[in-house]
């Protein structure tokens, strides 16, 4: 059985991997930003089992942004979640998602792509929520 950080790590590695294929390369840094998207899509991945550790862990979205925290850190990884002007960039090292897939783990692509939907989907709904509430009245943003 892996450790956990094997497990951390591989997860942050397959989630980046898979929004890399949806064609996400840059998402914002803030811990929030990285954990709400994260809580909502890893509660319905099928696939969750098989990260026991995580799936165990009293907070299993603040292990995931730990694993995020350290991925710029790490030696010998597939895909890399990189500090970059504010934001995180997903860098998958030269390699095709189907490469890095390949290289990462026994979990196949598409499984991959099904938790960096959920994700996606999370995150776009609160950059839109964000974004409302700027441009509300009051907020101190008027013109």
């Amino acid at each position: 059985m892996a450790t956990k950080d094997q497990q951390r790590a591989e997860l942050v590695e397959g989630l980046g991997l898979g929004l890399a294929a949806l064609g996400v390369d840059r998402l914002p840094s803030g811990k929030l930003d990285i954990e709400l998207p994260f809580s909502h899509a890893w509660r319905a991945w099928a696939h969750s089992g098989d990260y026991p550790s995580i799936r165990n862990a009293s907070k299993p979205d603040n292990e995931f942004w730990i694993g995020v925290t350290k991925s710029e850190r790490r030696n010998w990884t597939w895909v890399t979640w990189r500090q970059d002007g504010g934001d995180y960039e997903i860098d998958l090292r030269d390699r095709t998602p189907e490469e890095a897939a390949q290289l990462l783990s026994d979990r196949p692509l598409d499984e991959w792509v099904e938790l960096a939907q959920a994700y996606r989907e999370c995150l776009d709904e609160i950059v839109a929520r964000r974004e409302t509430e700027d441009r509300q009245p009051g907020n101190g943003n008027d013109s």
